[in-house]
């Protein structure tokens, strides 16, 4: 078996009321405005084109979502927020 390494770093500009908690489950996460937390974490992008241009969606079967997710070994989240 192979081991992929993976590393992903996003930027958003987000809005003032928006803020970094630690959630109960251990988990970094964002609460927005409305009530709800959103834990950033990565999403498998699919296309059946191998060409310029190509659609691509994250739509895909559940067990075949199951099945990567059970391929993922470990997984480090970090974000922090920076003032302007």
């Amino acid at each position: 078996m192979k081991k992929l390494l993976v590393t992903i770093q996003l930027e958003l500009d987000i809005p003032d009321t928006w803020d970094l908690v630690e959630h109960p489950d251990q988990v970094q996460a964002i609460k927005m405005d409305d009530g709800q937390y959103m834990h950033m974490s990565f999403l498998p992008m699919m296309t059946k084109d191998f060409k310029a241009g190509a659609e691509w969606s994250s739509e895909c079967p559940d067990e075949f979502t199951e099945e990567v997710l059970d391929m993922v070994a470990d997984e480090e989240v970090l974000m922090k927020l920076e003032l302007n």
